[in-house]
């Protein structure tokens, strides 16, 4: 009896180091990724030669870059951390159909149901990530100045196939 407790307690040991070494790898990667991503959009958005080639972007602007850039690649890392154990799910209400071969005859093949690989929290990791993404293509200017100073206004020009150009 007494063999039998110890070597359940050594199992459960076992099983409870290796939760935690999973839970830990998990949340290096996530750190890890995160604060590459952020890296990466904090060097893009302040990099002193990207100004030659961009509009100044006010400082609210970039932040938010830089913040959703952390979001994004969050998600994304908990989002490949989680695939494999999503793979694991069992598939529910899977059914089985019979199809006709002409060589072999009626052959069963399984229909797999709804598995968790595409649960609601993981489709809510990809639309986040793909948010996340869109913003970092977000850039702001300046507004034009509407007095009519700055460009000549033309006259607009209609066109008709069978007269030609029409002025107005």
């Amino acid at each position: 009896m007494v063999c039998v407790d110890s070597m359940n307690a050594d199992r459960r040991a076992w099983v409870i180091d290796g939760v935690k070494m999973i839970i830990r790898k998990s949340l290096l990667f996530t750190g890890l990724f995160s604060i590459a991503g952020t890296a990466l959009s904090a060097y893009v958005n302040l990099a002193g030669n990207s100004a030659d080639r961009m509009l100044a972007q006010p400082h609210w602007m970039i932040r938010l870059h830089i913040v959703t850039a952390f979001i994004g690649a969050f998600l994304l890392a908990r989002f490949i951390v989680g695939s494999s154990a999503a793979l694991q799910v069992p598939v529910e209400k899977s059914s089985y159909g019979v199809g006709m071969l002409p060589l072999a005859g009626a052959v069963r093949f399984l229909i797999p149901g709804k598995n968790g690989f595409f649960s609601a929290l993981r489709s809510m990791q990809l639309i986040g990530i793909v948010v996340c993404l869109m913003v970092q293509f977000v850039s702001v200017i300046e507004a034009p100045d509407l007095d009519g100073r700055d460009a000549p206004h033309e006259q607009p020009v209609r066109r008709n196939a069978a007269d030609g150009t029409l002025a107005t």
